[in-house]
């Protein structure tokens, strides 16, 4: 695909924050060529940050972006749907500052821009190419890139718990399917692990419920 994406029309949505526990109102918009990701915090007259690499700052549990101190929490969902749907310019606004956690998965995101449409534009798509191997060791976690001709991606966890335990899936967009494949997997927590998340002031919107 050579040329840039939008969603053809709005659509919205509101839910809960996983994390803060406070009701939100979220806007996908159609964003013109050449204008990338990006995200409008209405309740603080229309504040934008790019989703872009120099503005992610917190990742644990969330994956965060902050511009001049204002933050934007829990994009993991809606940014890899917005990928996996091929949309490369949309203007998302929210009126609080994590977006809504949904069921928990990217799914209803997914959803949200088949029932928007998509429209293509005039400019072409600009692609980064990885030239060289790189990899990141925390642990035991870890986390590479290869150069390659086409996108394949290969993950495995592995949790000492018997609904999961070691799992692996190998995924290639132009022959898997990402809406069945992976925009349902749906974060989870382990219930010891509540209290102390709690304390460091997560999870406020969390549920135990199925």
């Amino acid at each position: 695909m050579i040329y840039q994406q939008t969603i053809a029309s709005p659509v919205g949505t509101s839910g809960i924050g996983l994390h803060t526990g406070v009701i939100v109102n979220l806007r996908l918009l159609p964003g013109p060529a050449k204008t990338g990701i990006v995200f409008r915090r209405t309740d603080l007259e229309g504040f934008t940050i790019e989703a872009q690499a120099r503005h992610v700052t917190r990742v644990s549990y969330a994956t965060s972006l902050m511009k001049k101190g204002v933050l934007i929490s829990t994009t993991e969902h809606l940014l890899s749907a917005l990928a996996a749907s091929n949309i490369d310019n949309v203007y998302v606004e929210i009126d609080n500052l994590e977006l809504p956690i949904l069921d928990g998965s990217a799914l209803p995101f997914v959803r949200m821009i088949a029932q928007a449409g998509v429209k293509r534009q005039r400019a072409r798509r600009l692609y980064a190419r990885v030239l060289r191997p790189v990899e990141v060791v925390e642990g035991n976690k870890r986390i590479a890139i290869y150069p390659s001709d086409r996108l394949r991606i290969s993950y495995r966890i592995a949790f000492n718990h018997p609904l999961i335990g070691e799992q692996s899936l190998e995924f290639a967009p132009n022959t898997a399917d990402y809406g069945s494949e992976i925009a349902p997997a749906r974060t989870f927590g382990f219930l010891e692990e509540v209290e102390t998340l709690r304390q460091r002031g997560l999870v406020k919107g969390g549920s135990l419920e199925p």
